[in-house]
């Protein structure tokens, strides 16, 4: 799960490697999709508001975000109570932008269909309370300090790290110019990220534990997209106050969840970042 498609060239770093859009082994732009898996990656994300709800459908980019801050435009404080999302999730930076506006507003968070990626990242974990629908499913597969990880886990430093991420037949020069301008953006960022994560009280260990071939590793794998959590592990990583609307246990009344993701428990995700 070592970040998907990351390399459109150098000069688009910052569009190609803050989306984490897919994973290295399962990558789901590659299959066919569903519909309603098909609307959440749509670009820009269509937003609106009903009542004392927004709903939200589609991507993170700064697309997106217009489209968002112009849903919410002259909205005011209290009168929204909850964000209904189904997003495949998108730019990282932008996921935050959202995140920030759902926690300042104390919103309950509900899944309709999906929330991956940099949704699970930094949405759905700002919700004041987490709702997920039948047969919805919440899956994570990396963040932004995932590369940091992945370097201290192989013995790397985090420039070899970004270098293993564009194709083999790119240059020497451009894979460099890569790496550069990787570190620089990543100076910036990460530490944004980090001080998102401070802000929710939470540790950003629910989104970064599995990377890298952790989860193609373990028995029973078959191209799941990433990984996911009962609600009693993700309480023990402090997405606590989440609830599903199925019959059944989340993690196995869910019919995606079981699709798409490799279910695994808060202390195996701790462990591996020990």
């Amino acid at each position: 799960m070592a970040g998907g498609r990351l390399w459109p060239a150098a000069a688009a770093l910052a569009a190609g490697l803050l989306c984490l859009a897919g994973t290295a082994g399962a990558d789901p732009a590659q299959k066919p999709r569903p519909p309603e898996i098909e609307r959440a990656r749509a670009e820009p994300a269509t937003v609106r508001v009903q009542g004392d709800t927004i709903y939200y459908t589609g991507n993170f980019s700064k697309a997106s975000s217009a489209a968002f801050d112009a849903a919410v435009a002259g909205i005011s404080r209290g009168q929204l109570t909850r964000l209904v999302i189904s997003s495949g999730g998108g730019d990282t930076v932008e996921g935050r932008h959202v995140g920030r506006w759902v926690r300042d507003r104390a919103l309950v968070v509900e899944v309709d269909v999906i929330c991956f990626s940099s949704c699970a990242d930094y949405v759905f974990p700002a919700g004041r309370a987490r709702v997920i629908r039948a047969d919805a499913f919440v899956g994570w597969h990396g963040n932004e300090r995932q590369f940091d990880v992945l370097a201290a886990r192989t013995g790397v430093s985090v420039a070899d790290q970004l270098a293993t991420v564009p194709p083999a037949d790119v240059a020497p020069g451009p894979r460099a110019a890569f790496v550069q301008e990787a570190l620089r953006s990543f100076a910036v960022t990460q530490k944004d990220e980090a001080a998102f994560y401070a802000s929710l009280g939470l540790n950003d260990a629910f989104a970064a534990c599995a990377v890298g071939d952790v989860l193609e590793k373990r028995s029973g794998y078959a191209g799941q997209i990433g990984w996911g959590f009962s609600l009693a592990d993700m309480a023990r990583l402090g997405l606590t106050n989440t609830v599903y609307l199925g019959e059944g246990r989340y993690e196995q009344d869910s019919s995606r969840f079981r699709q798409y993701l490799v279910p695994i428990t808060a202390d195996y995700c701790l462990a591996l970042l020990k």
